[in-house]
């Protein structure tokens, strides 16, 4: 890891704690079109502008004054305004931070959203490639090069029209398996704020006696780490705790009339995520498989979906039958509305312990 002494120094970029979610790529959503002008709605017009990023990087390098008020980050003077804000809540973060920033990546780290780690002398792209995209963004992808790392280092961005130029939407590390960072800063910040407002003390002991009928051989019921999600994405969290020695989780909808429990898992089951959805699955049996699955909305549990399999000696699958909410429905409906929740993905999670005392009960002192 090369030492970045200029980055000490220059306030073009902002190191963005917590962990990464390194999941597949989520790009722009494509129902949304953006208007492009003709005078930029060209590739070279594209390529043009990615360039212009990297000749600023270098010449404020060259001639950086950081008393003067009017220099621009490549955030600013780059970014939507979406990247933008997205960004500054994720250096929120950070100053309360007591880590490296959300950018430092252990030994890659720290990294810098525009750069990657290229910052030895002159930084260019280099073979860049560029597509016009129907929703009238576009898609860039291209080598971050610079002295040093002269092989260059993959990047993918999106972009699309503000302010009379295109500005970059989002940025993918394509080096670490296509790491959306617009999508992972968002979480990041959002986290952040939701468990600066969050008190596990006041929820804990009401959850536990939720969990209890849940998990009846396991005495006393009680949980290590917590995490905030939002699964379906309305910015209200949902609240994952587990027990990391018996090997038991549960996910608890936040509701101060209603808490509950949307789902829970054991040593012989896991927890998925699907874009909206939980599943619990494992085995029930030899040959026996189940799944349970949540789709929630506006935080609110919209249906459930369960499923069981059951093979023969031979490993043939002998029956296979489905429920929504506890209600029979034929394999084809149950199979198709399983396939419309899409593949699984990664939700950001950052685990907190939890260190509260347990308050006895009256059955601790029975005979």
């Amino acid at each position: 890891m090369k030492k970045l002494l200029f980055f000490a120094v220059i306030a073009l970029t902002w190191t963005a704690c917590g962990n990464k979610t390194n999941s597949a790529a989520i790009d722009a959503d494509s129902t949304q079109v953006f208007e492009v002008p003709d005078t930029l709605n060209t590739v070279e017009a594209v390529i043009k502008q990615v360039n212009a990023v990297y000749d600023y990087w270098n010449q404020q390098r060259k001639h950086f004054d950081e008393n003067n008020p009017k220099v621009q980050s490549l955030d600013e003077r780059f970014g939507t305004r979406e990247w933008q804000q997205v960004r500054e809540d994720a250096w929120a973060a950070d100053r309360d931070c007591e880590c490296g920033g959300f950018f430092d990546f252990g030994d890659e780290g720290p990294l810098d959203p525009w750069l990657y780690d290229c910052y030895e002398g002159r930084v260019s792209a280099d073979s860049i490639k560029a597509e016009i995209l129907p929703n009238g963004m576009a898609e860039v992808k291209f080598l971050v090069k610079d002295a040093v790392t002269t092989k260059g280092i993959p990047m993918r961005w999106l972009m699309r029209v503000e302010d009379g130029q295109w500005r970059v939407a989002n940025i993918f590390f394509e080096k670490d398996g296509s790491l959306d960072l617009l999508e992972s800063l968002r979480n990041y910040g959002w986290e952040f704020k939701t468990d600066k407002q969050f008190d596990i003390a006041k929820w804990y002991d009401g959850l536990v006696e939720l969990a209890e009928p849940l998990f009846t051989g396991y005495d006393p019921v009680e949980f290590h780490e917590y995490a905030l999600i939002d699964v379906d994405r309305d910015g209200k969290a949902e609240l994952y705790m587990r027990n990391n020695e018996a090997r038991y989780e549960a996910i608890f909808t936040l509701d101060e009339k209603d808490p509950h429990i949307l789902i829970d898992a054991d040593d012989r089951r896991s927890i998925s995520f699907f874009k909206g959805a939980i599943q619990s699955s494992g085995g029930c049996g030899t040959g026996c498989n189940m799944g349970e699955v949540v789709v929630l909305k506006d935080s609110k549990l919209a249906y459930t979906l369960n499923n069981m399999e059951q093979y023969n000696m031979e490993g043939e699958l002998s029956e296979n039958g489905w429920e929504k909410d506890g209600k029979e429905i034929p394999t084809e409906e149950g199979e198709k509305l399983y396939k419309s929740l899409g593949d699984n993905v990664e939700p950001y999670i950052n685990w907190h312990g939890i260190n509260i005392e347990r308050k006895p009960k009256l059955s601790d002192y029975a005979e």
